[in-house]
């Protein structure tokens, strides 16, 4: 691997974004509703937004000073005014809307109407969230961080989320929410995006402490192994015991041997071919 090497220093601000919102990505997006003291409605995605923490739960965005005046979006100043917003969760159905809301309307602007969203009345504050949307969030002001203060400089806003509004269909019978259901959309560089149901797949956990990477033969370590398939065998808990198996007698069919293996998650199977070859050749 080849990597270009780039100082952020020898770059503007918009090479600088378009390398974060094209490597940091998918980023989910936050459809964020925010009201004046007037109770002028504004409606706004941002993808510069995660969870930060469970007790109490927190989530954050941060919406960036104008690049070419710097100054600061409505959902900013609303926020800081009203100390409360809400987040509503963007899913492949809402994507085209969203969009549409994302334009520079005027501060005065419903951009629910513009984009043809619905407001939804929230519980405990006053702002509401996007009734369209399968999970809501309403949510209480804890801070704002200024990263910068300059054009293009994002203002991270941290709030605690004081009830939450998901639609029951996407629940399993766990309790859990499926995936598959809730299908929420994130944003890469430039013009793509990622719908979450296309892109899903399951990873397991270690049951325990992984034995690490430095348990593996180094013969292994430096074969055509990639290091995911070696992730898998430094995973397990323990080494298993070696048994008596044939295994072929050209190292790099063992490989290939071991890599299918992997491939199929017998991993317990692959160790008992690396045992093996260890045997004989110890």
């Amino acid at each position: 691997m080849n990597h270009k090497k780039i100082n952020p220093n020898s770059n503007n601000v918009k090479e600088n974004y378009h390398l974060l919102i094209s490597g940091v990505s998918p980023r989910p997006i936050a459809l964020v509703g925010s009201r004046d003291l007037d109770n002028n409605y504004n409606l706004a995605p941002f993808s510069f937004f995660n969870a930060f923490g469970a007790n109490p739960p927190i989530i954050g965005f941060s919406p960036a000073l104008s690049g070419r005046t710097g100054l600061p979006k409505d959902t900013l100043l609303n926020i800081k005014s009203t100390k409360e917003f809400t987040v509503s969760v963007v899913t492949s159905d809402l994507v085209y809307q969203t969009s549409l809301a994302s334009c520079e309307f005027d501060k005065n602007v419903d951009e629910f109407s513009k984009s043809g969203l619905s407001k939804y009345n929230s519980k405990i504050i006053l702002t509401p969230g996007v009734k369209e949307s399968p999970f809501i969030m309403e949510c209480k002001l804890i801070e704002i961080i200024d990263l910068g203060g300059k054009p293009g400089s994002g203002n991270l806003i941290l709030g605690e989320v004081v009830f939450f509004h998901i639609d029951e269909s996407l629940f399993d019978n766990d309790g859990s929410i499926n995936p598959f259901k809730i299908n929420q959309v994130g944003r890469n560089g430039g013009g793509w995006y990622t719908e979450v149901k296309k892109s899903l797949f399951s990873l397991s956990k270690p049951r325990g402490i992984g034995i690490g990477f430095d348990a593996i033969p180094l013969e292994f370590l430096d074969s055509k192994l990639t290091g995911n398939q070696l992730a898998k065998l430094a995973s397990m808990i323990e080494v298993p015991e070696l048994i008596n198996i044939n295994i072929p007698k050209n190292f790099k069919d063992i490989i290939k041997k071991i890599s299918i293996m992997l491939d199929n998650d017998e991993v317990e199977k692959a160790w008992h071919f690396i045992l093996k070859w260890k045997n004989i050749n110890d």
